[in-house]
């Protein structure tokens, strides 16, 4: 297995090229070869940001990377969300941090918890529960403490779609209207795409499809072993308090391999009764704000069989979102709920995304496996966008190339989110 042809792409940089694929890493990618001056056309079946990327809570989660990979992608994707909030239209961006709220019983795991993310970088703190109610008044008194990680911040994920597509377009970029029914190969060579229309060419291709990346490679033979998972959403009414902090419950330490092999993690510290009952739906635990008052909740998280399931939010997956949220922050009981909506994102075995070429067939490109395209989907767009380039990027690749066993040889379920 080679490294090295899956983490820079030794020829010139293309004149032309395909994105499959319209989510937060789609438009990021079209946005940055745009300014290259790449011919870029987007081809995506329903409307820009309908799967995932504009389903999603639009968390900058930096708390909840594990030191490494994960976490030096997420550090280059933050440092360029500040620099698109910038540049781009409005899409809410509210870099003040996360606020990880608890209760007596984690007393045990948070100062292990915290000097562990001090350890591997993150700038964070310990808070009082009256500096926790300040950052989120929702809290009530029995909320003891708070971590409060600073370089955490959310954004509204259709707006950011929304943006890097406008900003992308304004540079020549095209978004084309039709499926993708397969891949157009030519003696090896990725050459262009098949829709149910016409045939469209370009020098390159990228499949950044998410959950439907798998379907488009293995019609091609290209194996893409991913999870599929429902993440689940709702929205309140407007409410007078204010805050802008992410916020995050205590049901969030259980989601993460490196927080449960911590000392002083136990599940029964962390996990809420209906969670005990429910052992099948994962919970984020997560509160924030948008412009307009309104309040998102959730995340559950259930595993499911293809990215055809249906992404409408389950009756177990509202009922932890309403129950646990419900119990552990009072405040939020008699609000009226506006809606629900879910979406499927992709996960692979080993937690790390895709941003590679394929080694077997030169001219093609993927970016998928983003369990948490909105923390890291810039940063993976930079990436992509360099190795089509035939740049070097400004992280070590190799942990996401395609050709790697946890993508191409199948794999268990994940044991922790990605």
């Amino acid at each position: 297995m080679s490294n090295s042809s899956s983490t820079v792409n030794e020829a010139a940089a293309p004149a032309s090229a395909i994105i499959v694929g319209a989510g937060i890493l789609g438009a990021a990618t079209a946005l940055f070869l745009a300014r290259e001056g790449v011919a870029v056309r987007i081809v995506e079946r329903q409307h820009a940001g309908w799967g995932a990327s504009g389903r999603n809570a639009g968390y900058i989660s930096m708390i909840t990377r594990s030191g490494g990979p994960q976490l030096e992608l997420a550090n280059l994707s933050r440092s360029l969300y500040s620099q698109l909030a910038e540049e781009l239209d409005d899409f809410e961006f509210q870099p003040n941090g996360a606020l990880v709220y608890y209760y007596e019983e984690q007393l045990p795991l948070i100062e292990g918890f915290v000097k562990k993310r001090q350890e591997d970088g993150l700038p964070m703190e310990i808070v009082s529960g009256d500096r926790a109610r300040e950052l989120c008044p929702l809290l009530p008194e029995d909320v003891v403490g708070g971590i409060h990680s600073k370089s955490d911040c959310y954004l509204h994920p259709g707006k950011l779609v929304d943006a890097l597509m406008n900003a992308a377009i304004k540079l020549g970029a095209e978004l084309i209207d039709a499926d993708v029914t397969e891949l157009v190969v030519e003696d090896g060579r990725c050459v262009g795409v098949r829709t149910a229309r016409t045939d469209i060419r370009a020098d390159v291709v990228a499949v950044t499809a998410g959950s439907w990346t798998a379907a488009i490679l293995e019609k091609a033979g290209l194996p893409f072993n991913v999870l599929h998972m429902r993440m689940q959403m709702a929205e309140t009414a407007p409410i007078e308090e204010r805050f802008n902090v992410a916020a995050y419950g205590p049901s969030l330490f259980h989601e993460y391999a490196f927080v449960r092999e911590l000392p002083g993690y136990d599940d029964d510290i962390v996990l809420h009764p209906l969670q005990h009952i429910m052992p099948e739906v994962g919970l984020l635990e997560l509160i924030c704000q948008r412009a307009d008052g309104r309040l998102w909740l959730g995340c559950p998280i259930e595993f499911v069989d293809g990215p055809d399931a249906s992404p409408d939010p389950t009756v177990a997956g509202m009922a932890q979102t309403f129950g646990v949220l419900g119990d552990h922050v009072p405040a939020l009981q008699h609000i009226p709920v506006e809606r629900t909506w879910g979406g499927i994102a992709p996960q692979t075995g080993d937690g790390l995304p895709v941003m590679s070429d394929v080694p077997s067939v030169p001219g093609l490109f993927v970016g998928s496996g983003h369990a948490y395209g909105a923390t890291v989907g810039p940063g993976s767009a930079r990436v992509l966008a360099d190795i089509i380039l035939g740049r070097v990027p400004g992280l070590d690749a190799s942990p996401f190339r395609y050709d790697r066993p946890a993508i191409t040889e199948g794999m268990a379920r994940s044991v922790s989110l990605g």
